[in-house]
């Protein structure tokens, strides 16, 4: 891809990821300050999911997501917010518009994105977290998160792609090494991250946050966990 392209393209990226955080913040106006979040079921190790029970009327029945699913967390704000599906399509990406399913299928008929390869190039923080690690189960709100804190970028790299591994960068690692840790988005330079304040700014490597840690990966290096306390980012899901 040409450079002034790719320049573009971080700009329209940037700007879809504010968009998410202003539906976002409009969700949680509407919600006693909460975040979005399908339903949670906590326990010691909760482990994450993503695309399921895409098509559920009701991401809240039996039928709908399963519990812990984080794509389905962004899915939310199509239903409950003024936000199209091609919003979540980086243009640096291959990841085109969800169609629903297609014929006269909204968003509101669905409970999920259809493909998450296809249809959702970014990651959210998950906010399912292990028993004891977070004092405070409300702490996924508008009133808690701190302004420096990660919420959503370009989706996670994981560690299956050509020249990605996740796990292995630190913050030591040169800048070659560290395009292994940083998103397949935008040529494996950077991702744009979206700020607890709102705010986006494209970063060249995933050490960013209130302590500097891996986006991508847990405090404790895992990539498919959840949060070690209420500092920890752990984006996803991944593009594996």
């Amino acid at each position: 891809m040409c450079r002034s392209r790719e320049t573009a393209n971080r700009v329209k990226c940037a700007s879809s990821l504010r968009q998410v955080g202003q539906a976002m913040l409009l969700y949680a106006n509407e919600n006693k300050g909460a975040y979005p979040r399908t339903i949670y079921s906590p326990g010691p190790d909760p482990k994450p999911v993503w695309g399921t029970g895409f098509a559920a009327k009701d991401p809240f029945s039996d039928v709908g997501p399963q519990p812990n699913d984080v794509s389905a967390i962004m899915f939310l704000l199509m239903r409950t917010q003024d936000i199209g599906s091609e919003i979540f399509a980086c243009p640096s990406s291959n990841a085109e518009k969800d169609l629903f399913g297609g014929g006269t299928n909204t968003a509101k008929d669905r409970s999920n994105f259809t493909s998450i390869p296809k249809n959702l190039a970014y990651s959210i923080h998950n906010p399912y977290a292990k028993d004891g690690t977070i004092r405070d189960r409300d702490f996924w709100s508008s009133a808690r998160i701190s302004p420096d804190f990660a919420i959503a970028a370009d989706i996670n790299p994981g560690t299956k792609g050509t020249g990605n591994n996740v796990t292995a960068v630190r913050t030591t690692s040169t800048a070659a090494e560290m395009k292994n840790g940083n998103s397949n988005n935008h040529d494996r330079d950077g991702q744009n991250v979206l700020y607890g304040d709102g705010h986006v700014e494209f970063q060249t490597n995933p050490f960013v946050g209130i302590e500097r840690d891996n986006i991508y990966v847990t405090q404790a290096g895992v990539l498919i966990g959840s949060p070690e306390n209420e500092n920890d980012s752990i984006l996803l899901p991944t593009d594996d």
